[in-house]
């Protein structure tokens, strides 16, 4: 399936800015089962733009605007294909899976606190998708939606212990506890293809084959989901959508952000 996927995000600020720099994942992930066929990226005022793919393979724009303004908008606009996945998660669990840069503790993921709780719930699991519905349905049962509750450095365990949170809590949860159990997991960064008012966090999964499958614990969604993924990484530090700073007398505001997903053809 082809998505035409559009992204803007609007800055303004209290006085004028005279430098204002920005790191952007806001394109397509182009690999696995995406393949980006174009895309653009820029902004307004337009500044010095450079891209380069960073150790996760995301693509990242760095944008440098020097001229003197108090609004900033940032956009892409991309066409991208998401293929379906051939999907196996009846590998035996446990699984071996040997060093792997997804089971490391990072800042907001640290698996240890939840090494009794993951192994009480799969105490009588022999299964790969087991394990995965298990620690989903957890999740859920344990986390209530709650916009505002964290916010962008609030830990899996401060959120766990919280029981409220937001998709990102959800997802960092959720890796917490397959860390635990020593499966290789990582935090992806996208949009929804049904009507998507932010971006989106899920989880993809690592097999015992080396493919991964994509879980989405805050939905309670499992497989071939057909979102559109922008970055993958260890936590949500690794994929912020837009990391900036800039020069300026006074304060700034996100204004707005948009994203539209339109479906092209099959």
């Amino acid at each position: 399936m082809d998505y035409e996927v559009i992204y803007r995000s609007v800055y303004e600020y209290e006085a004028d800015v005279i430098v204002n720099e920005n790191t952007c994942r806001i394109v397509p992930y182009d690999g696995d089962n995406q393949r980006l066929l174009k895309h653009e990226v820029d902004s307004i005022p337009q500044g010095y733009k450079t891209y380069f793919r960073d150790i996760f393979d995301n693509i990242v724009y760095k944008i440098k605007v020097t001229e003197v303004h108090k609004r900033l908008e940032i956009y892409s606009e991309s066409l991208v294909r998401v293929d379906t996945k051939a999907i196996r998660v009846n590998y035996d669990f446990p699984y071996d899976y040997g060093f792997n840069q997804f089971l490391l503790p990072t800042k907001l993921v640290d698996p240890e606190p939840f090494q009794k709780i993951a192994s009480e719930l799969t105490k009588n699991v022999k299964s790969m998708g087991e394990v995965i519905e298990t620690a989903v349905k957890f999740v859920r049962d344990r986390i209530k939606y709650a916009p505002g509750a964290t916010d962008v450095t609030t830990t899996a365990y401060d959120a766990f212990k919280l029981g409220m949170g937001v998709c990102q809590d959800y997802t960092h949860v959720t890796l917490a506890i397959l860390r635990a159990l020593k499966i290789p997991a990582r935090y992806v960064m996208g949009v929804v293809n049904d009507n998507p008012r932010a971006t989106h966090a899920w989880v993809e999964v690592m097999m015992p084959d080396g493919t991964y499958v994509d879980v989405d614990p805050t939905r309670g969604r499992f497989y071939n989901l057909g979102y559109v993924k922008f970055a993958i990484g260890r936590d949500f530090a690794d994929v912020s959508p837009i990391v900036g700073s800039f020069m300026s007398s006074g304060k700034d505001q996100l204004k707005n952000v948009m994203i539209k997903v339109r479906k092209v053809a099959d």
